[in-house]
């Protein structure tokens, strides 16, 4: 006779596995949209210097949204392990000496049972971010006025009070933490990145010149060789050396720099060529040269 056995038991996830888990979707998804509102800042900062916007290049918010994603994983799979791996490689650095273990333990404790240095360190962090963006900038006059000390300084002090009243949740704490980060952030890339694509923008119109920056927050501008079909009853561009910006729904956009003039042109009505190699070299000089009187 077969004795009745138990039916086997589902694992379950513990609680604090469920809440880190929600916890790391949610800033994930909260980061991508922070990413995708200050790509769409920048890029039309950038575009503005041209009088187009990113829809018609076919930048809109959910191509935006998958090239944040791309880069959220990027910089994930390199922030997330680095950061895992600095506590071990602060007590590797510890190690040697009884000062230093003394030191690192005095450290450790000193953080854990006061949540007031823990939230003047993370400002602290905010602070040295600002002053880092800052000096992104403008360094020459952020380094010689001292005004990455007056960056610095603001940062802190702003997110102090800020951290403080959301470490106070006893559950949650850690997540409206990194919130209130997320957003300081977004409001000094969305400050400082703005102007530095505005900038970008107005040197990409008076020289074709292209950077890395524009490649980074996803302006793929092409220097193409554009020959433009003749139609009746409408002006025929010249046809030449130009910088493609991008296209949607058929219309080509085009930016002939030797007149300063955004051509939009469907496809059926222009035909561009671009090279590879050395060819490419050549034709991105013809545009640059394009542009001197």
């Amino acid at each position: 006779m077969q004795t009745p056995t138990a039916p086997l038991a589902e694992p379950t996830r513990s609680p604090a596995a469920k809440d880190a888990l929600q916890a790391i979707v949610t800033v994930l998804g909260l980061g991508g949209v922070i990413l995708t509102g200050i790509q769409y800042w920048a890029v039309d900062r950038y575009l503005a210097q041209f009088g187009v916007t990113p829809e018609e290049i076919g930048l809109d918010t959910s191509v935006l949204l998958t090239r944040a994603a791309t880069a959220l994983v990027f910089l994930g799979l390199l922030i997330v392990p680095a950061l895992l791996a600095l506590p071990s490689l602060f007590s590797m650095g510890m190690t040697e000496g009884s000062d230093r273990r003394r030191l690192a333990a005095f450290l450790s404790r000193q953080l854990r049972q006061r949540p007031g240095l823990r939230t003047l360190a993370l400002s602290a962090l905010v602070g040295v971010a600002w002053a880092a963006a800052s000096l992104a900038e403008s360094p020459i006059i952020m380094l010689r006025e001292g005004l990455w000390v007056t960056m610095l300084a603001a940062g802190t002090l702003m997110a102090a009070p800020a951290l403080h009243l959301a470490g106070k949740h006893k559950t949650l704490g850690p997540l409206l933490r990194l919130c209130v980060i997320a957003f300081m952030m977004t409001g000094l890339c969305l400050m400082s990145l703005g102007d530095v694509m505005e900038k970008r923008g107005m040197r990409t119109a008076e020289s074709a010149n292209l950077g890395w920056l524009e490649q980074l927050l996803g302006i793929r501008a092409q220097y193409v060789r554009a020959d433009f079909s003749e139609v009746a009853g409408s002006p025929t561009p010249e046809d030449g050396p130009m910088l493609h910006l991008g296209q949607a729904s058929g219309i080509h956009v085009l930016y002939d720099c030797s007149s300063s003039t955004v051509i939009r042109k469907a496809a059926v009505q222009v035909q561009l060529t671009t090279y590879i190699g050395r060819s490419r070299d050549l034709l991105a000089h013809e545009v640059e040269d394009s542009c001197r009187p």
